[in-house]
């Protein structure tokens, strides 16, 4: 029996162990600051963030796409993506920021294709358009 697509507002409900990913050094420590400081939060606060330092949030992301290959956790960071985009679609530029130039901007999204099912795939799939 197949399983039901969680909504994003379920998915952004999961506690996210990202203690245990910064002492398996999956991420920095500065990573785990920024997320710290983004996850759970109103939108309206998450928007000055990005507008402050929005790459350094981005390079999270990416770093968490490219790196983790828990579902769960892949599910929870596409699913912050699309609500960013969704607030505020011209933030897509932030993942063509010279910052990243060293990274393909498309290849943490091909990735995913590996990692999650269903709907996350096409979410995934969306970014590479």
């Amino acid at each position: 029996m197949e399983q039901a697509e969680l909504t994003t507002e379920q998915v952004l409900k999961r506690d996210i162990p990202w203690e245990t990913y910064m002492m398996t050094k999956l991420i920095s420590g500065t990573d785990l600051q920024l997320l710290r400081r983004y996850d759970n939060r109103p939108e309206s606060y998450r928007a000055q963030l990005l507008d402050d330092d929005g790459p350094a949030y981005v390079r999270v992301f990416v770093t968490i796409l490219r790196d983790i290959f828990k579902e769960e956790t892949v599910e929870y960071v596409l699913a912050l993506i699309d609500e960013m985009l969704a607030a505020n679609p011209k933030r897509a530029r932030l993942f063509h920021d010279k910052s990243l130039a060293n990274d393909d901007p498309y290849e943490p999204f091909l990735n995913c294709f590996g990692k999650v099912t269903g709907s996350y795939k096409k979410r995934a799939a969306r970014y590479l358009l």
